[in-house]
């Protein structure tokens, strides 16, 4: 029942994620300056949901004009007004010109209210009733809402409306993870977070394409003539064996096409937007839309793709392949079970594995059943890629026992002994078995590979002075590839500002993400550097690039939504950070640090979480035993203790173990449990900081003895001030202004911190330092004080409180409320709103107060504010 019943529940979880979508253009068609909607997207988005559903919420009074394109209608002279002209007693063939169509149809249109002129399928639309439609959404006299493909010809009449401002443009983009968790959630499937990804990038968000693959259904000979095949109805015999034999190898040569077409053949389904040919050498053809492509080979008989893989491999071994067109004559043929050269099978491989398409490698790796230790090396990198350390760590300990190790080439020793550091505790050195290697490398190229990654392996084990120097050699080295440099440089940048060196960092790291755009740069460098650079901008509090770097993270990784999280913890969006980490939990694996990390950070923001609604802070509670719990109980943690005396690795090694993320873990449980009571957690904090400072890594330091010398630790006051010095940026100030203001009982130096918090976006700091600035400045009588500090202090619990994700502000407001803030937004007086109130200025005013204090706001100027958003 539930195969019959998945296909309609996923198209429901599709139409519900347009919903926002068709909220958004129904009321941008409400607005009296647009003249219409221009919705663009690729077959199977969901371009006709979304313009049934806008033409769904138009008046019932107003009349609407329905048109759909077709391959036929676009043949036609006024194709899409046909049925029109007819049903209104018109001749098509008696209407002389343009002119004269336009005015006869400008009547049939003229009906009282201006009608809505719904077109799908807009780029199979004749140029003549495209031209009437535009001229007429031109004047005002219709509201236009049309789809297409692209802005192809002749649809570009219509954008031409958008570029002039009249037309408001909407791209369908890809389904997200979440709405792709959704829909498989909706068809009784459970997805993890890395067939999710991997779904996504397969289809692009197609919503069909997506409901294939979750459900696992192919399409029916009926449904193959729907929607996908539209853009294909109008092909000829010789271009539909042509992008059979695309679709079926995934991409192919130009030249190889060249010699089974004539070449305007293939210019025809370029300029039509159905294929896609690169430029310069090897060119390769593509099928542009993946759902095409999906319905070309669901429509490809096993006999007929056999016979199509025989007509094209002869072309095929006349010319040298690479990339897409490699893998997929590769993948095609090992589907036949016909063997393939080790070389080309490593060359295809290889290509997948730099795009980060770790299965599809694999599936080529372990089907050529070779012995070859290029091939058992790749296949080690992609299981490590996929996620499978265990397989990785089997394979890579056959490839160094093997006698014949020493015998390979420099470039495949050099591949090794990378993928052994990355496979191998960092805090373990000793048990390298390939340190061998370096000595006998001779290319630059392959040095600065070994040495980069040998930089990443001991920066993870918290030796950042030796991967400083590795990372600044191959860096400074113009002979390393840049790809190599370009991890070089992001490693970099985050020892440079964990070390307190923040501007120079940082500095670093923009280089770092421009070399990004090198057209060699592989999924690894970005699985690599993208880490790397998250955690330098989030140290440095660079909160916006940070989440910027996220979008290179996502792709790839899980820990994305962790890392958005922890950025959401500082700047105080502390709902949002909560509902991060509860679904990363209850979907996520749970290992190494990681886990850790994102156990820490529930406990911190479940705290602030309960502070926030209770306003008080929540009474001690047990936090579930972990490393920082182990610690206490002077249990081994496999790390330098917070005391500085060097402890032994205990349990099983992890190859995932990085210093910066325990130390991080650490320092977030800490934060936690000091919400409970900061008795004896300051002092732990102090000595977190130390460990860090041992190591050089001042920023680090700093954020501990920050925390520590709020919650009274006198050590770590001192040394935080200390520590400030060797902090330069926003960072350094904050620390130095936190150092004054918990040394001394100055409020004003608490007032500056407090300042200083909210500048760099610490948001829960600056009302923790506002709050108890605020308390001094009372007991001093000191009204200035106590006003600047309360400021501080509402706009600190406004972020908090009314956070992306959190509380709805609008929803909590009475009746009454609201339309005092619509009129406090349109600026009347108060005498103005008891009028249209029936209220007495006296209870306006005492709304108003109570608002103030709901709203967290000083006066009527910052309500003003907040109203104008709201409204």
């Amino acid at each position: 029942m539930k195969s019959e019943t998945a296909p309609l529940q996923s198209a429901r979880a599709a139409q519900g994620g347009n919903q926002t979508k068709i909220t958004e253009i129904a009321r941008s068609l409400a607005d009296p300056d647009v003249c219409g909607v221009l919705v663009i997207g690729a077959s199977g988005m969901g371009k006709t949901t979304v313009i049934n559903g806008v033409a769904a919420t138009v008046d019932p009074d107003v009349p609407v004009f329905r048109f759909r394109g077709s391959s036929l209608i676009a043949s036609r002279k006024l194709g899409i007004f046909e049925v029109l002209l007819s049903s209104e007693a018109e001749q098509t063939s008696e209407i002389a010109s343009g002119g004269a169509a336009l005015s006869i149809i400008s009547r049939i249109f003229d009906r009282g209210h201006t009608p809505v002129v719904v077109i799908d399928n807009a780029d199979r639309v004749d140029e003549q009733s495209l031209s009437i439609v535009s001229q007429l959404t031109a004047a005002g006299r219709i509201k236009l809402v049309a789809a297409a493909e692209t802005i192809r010809p002749p649809v570009d009449l219509l954008a031409a409306l958008w570029t002039a401002g009249r037309v408001v443009r909407t791209d369908l983009e890809g389904m997200d993870e979440a709405a792709i968790a959704a829909i498989a959630r909706e068809t009784g499937h459970k997805l993890d977070d890395r067939t999710i990804a991997a779904y996504r990038k397969k289809s692009q968000g197609n919503p069909r394409m997506l409901r294939n693959l979750i459900v696992g259904r192919t399409a029916s000979a009926g449904s193959r003539r729907g929607a996908d095949h539209r853009a294909l109805w109008n092909v000829v015999p010789v271009q539909k064996r042509i992008l059979e034999l695309i679709a079926m190898a995934g991409a192919l040569p130009y030249e190889a096409l060249q010699t089974m077409c004539e070449p305007e053949l293939l210019d025809n389904l370029e300029e039509r937007g159905i294929i896609s040919i690169t430029r310069g050498r090897h060119a390769e053809v593509s099928v542009v839309e993946p759902a095409v492509a999906q319905s070309l080979r669901d429509g490809v008989r096993p006999s007929q793709s056999l016979q199509l893989l025989r007509d094209i491999t002869p072309i095929l071994e006349t010319i040298p392949l690479v990339g897409a067109a490699l893998f997929g004559r590769v993948r095609w043929t090992q589907d036949w079970g016909v063997p393939v050269d080790s070389d080309k099978v490593l060359g295809a491989a290889m290509w997948a594995n730099e795009r980060g398409d770790f299965v599809a490698a694999i599936d080529l790796l372990r089907s050529s059943n070779s012995e070859d230790p290029e091939i058992h090396l790749e296949l080690a990198r992609a299981e490590r890629g996929r996620g499978d350390t265990v397989e990785a760590e089997l394979i890579v300990d056959g490839l160094v026992s093997s006698p014949r190790a020493g015998e390979e080439s420099d470039r495949y020793l050099s591949r090794l002994a990378c993928l052994e550091l990355r496979l191998t505790d960092p805090r373990e050195p000793h048990t390298l078995r390939t340190e061998w290697v370096r000595d006998r490398l001779q290319n630059v190229v392959d040095t600065g590979r070994l040495d980069v990654t040998r930089a990443q392996f001991d920066v993870r084990g918290g030796r950042l002075e030796e991967g400083r120097k590795l990372s600044e050699k191959v860096f400074r080295n113009r002979d390393c590839l840049p790809r190599h440099r370009q991890r070089a440089c992001s490693l970099l940048g985050k020892i440079e500002i964990m070390y307190g060196r923040i501007e120079r960092g940082l500095e670093y790291l923009t280089q770092a993400e421009m070399m990004f755009d090198l057209p060699d740069t592989t999924s690894f460098e970005v699985e690599d550097s993208a880490p790397q650079i998250f955690i330098g901008r989030y140290l440095a509090g660079d909160w916006e690039r940070a989440r910027t770097t996220l979008q290179r993270l996502t792709p790839l990784r899980a820990d994305s939504a962790i890392a958005a999280a922890l950025v959401d913890l500082w700047t105080g969006h502390i709902a949002r950070a909560q509902q991060t980490l509860v679904t990363v939990k209850s979907n996520g694996p749970e290992r190494g640090d990681d886990h850790a990390l994102m156990q820490a950070a529930l406990h911190l923001a479940e705290g602030l979480q309960q502070m926030r609604e209770t306003s008080t802070r929540r009474p001690a509670t047990a936090v579930p035993e972990d490393r920082v719990a182990r610690a206490r109980k002077g249990e081994r943690t496999g790390r330098s203790s917070a005391d500085g005396d060097l402890e032994s690795i205990r349990g099983v090694p992890r190859a995932d173990y990085d210093w910066c993320s325990e130390y991080l873990a650490d320092l977030l449980e800490l934060e936690a449990q000091a919400l409970g009571g900061p008795a004896g957690i300051a002092d732990q904090m102090h000595r977190l900081g130390a460990e860090a400072a041992g190591r050089g890594a001042h920023t680090l330091a700093a954020y501990a003895w920050m925390e520590a010398s709020r919650h009274g630790s006198s050590a770590a006051q001192l040394d935080l001030r200390s520590a400030a010095e060797n902090i330069d940026g926003d960072l350094g100030r904050l620390a130095s202004a936190v150092a004054e203001a918990c040394l001394g009982d100055d409020y004003a130096a608490v007032i500056a911190a407090a300042d200083e918090a909210l500048s760099f976006g610490a948001v829960v700091m600056c009302a923790d330092l506002a709050r108890s600035a605020r308390s001094r400045a009372v007991q001093n009588r000191d009204s200035a004080a106590v006003r600047q500090a309360r400021m501080l202090l509402d706009s600190s619990l406004r972020a908090i409180t009314f956070d992306a994700g959190g509380a709805d502000l609008w929803g909590m407001l009475s009746a009454i409320e609201k339309q005092l803030v619509a009129g406090v937004a349109e600026g009347a007086s108060n005498s103005e709103l008891g009028a249209r109130l029936h209220l007495s200025v006296r209870t306006v005013e005492w709304h108003l107060g109570r608002l103030y204090r709901r709203l967290h706001v000083s006066d009527r100027h910052e309500l003003n504010q907040i109203a104008r958003s709201l409204a």
